[in-house]
C-alpha cells in the first residue's frame, strides 16, 4: 500500500468517525458495525431520525443470517451463552421457613460455585421442593442480589466439577455430600485477619 492509498483510507476512517460520533449514543455501535460491513441489529430507538450518508464506503454489508452455522458463534469461535429466565413461581419467602435471602446472608458464600450450592441446598432442603432447576437458582441469585453468571447452565456444571453438585442437569440439580457439608458446616467461612 503506497502513501496515497494509506492517506485516502485514513481520511475515510476520520470522516466515518466524525459521522458516527455525531449520532446519538444508542446508534453509534450499529452505525460503526454497518460502516465496517458487519450485521446491524434493528431496534427502534425513540428520538430524532438520523440519516447516514454511506455512499463513500466500499465495504458491503454482510448478512449474519446468510450462514446459519455462523449465527450461534462468537468471533472467538465459542458458542454464545444460553440465557435462562428465572422462575417466577418459586416462593423464596415461604411461611414457617427461613427465607432464601436470610439463608444467603447467614451462609455468605464467596464464589459462584458456593453460591450455586447454597441455592440448590436451600431449594431442596429448606424449601423442600421436589426438584431444583437452573431457573429457580437464578431466582435465588436475583433475590440475594448476587451477580448472575453469564452462562447459568455452565455455572451449574462448574459447581458440579467443584464437587458441590452431584447432578448439573438444568431441570434436576442435586447437591452432593460435599455440597451438603459445605453449606451445613463450612459456611460462613472464618474471616482471616489481615
Amino acid at each position: 500500500m503506497d502513501d496515497t492509498e494509506f492517506d485516502t483510507r485514513l481520511d475515510r476512517v476520520k470522516r466515518t468517525s466524525d459521522v458516527v460520533n455525531a449520532l446519538p449514543k444508542q446508534l453509534q455501535a450499529d452505525a460503526f458495525a454497518y460502516l465496517l460491513g458487519s450485521a446491524v441489529t434493528t431496534e427502534t430507538i425513540p428520538g430524532p431520525e438520523v440519516t447516514l450518508d454511506v455512499a463513500s464506503t466500499t465495504t458491503p454489508a454482510v448478512d449474519a443470517n446468510s450462514n446459519p452455522a455462523r449465527k450461534a458463534r462468537r468471533r472467538n469461535g465459542s458458542k454464545a451463552p444460553k440465557s435462562v429466565a428465572h422462575d417466577t413461581q418459586i416462593e423464596l419467602f415461604p411461611a414457617g421457613k427461613q427465607s432464601f435471602k436470610d439463608f444467603a446472608i447467614e451462609k455468605a458464600p464467596a464464589s459462584m460455585n458456593e453460591r450455586y450450592a447454597v441455592a440448590v441446598y436451600w431449594i431442596l432442603r429448606v424449601a423442600e421442593l421436589p426438584t431444583a432447576s437452573v431457573a429457580q437458582v437464578m431466582s435465588c441469585f436475583m433475590t440475594a442480589d448476587w451477580r448472575l453468571p453469564s452462562d447459568p447452565v455452565n455455572a451449574g456444571s462448574q459447581s458440579r466439577k467443584a464437587g458441590y453438585l452431584s447432578s448439573a442437569k438444568s431441570e434436576d440439580l442435586q447437591v452432593s455430600s460435599i455440597g451438603v457439608n459445605l453449606v451445613r458446616s463450612d459456611l460462613p467461612r472464618a474471616k482471616t485477619k489481615s
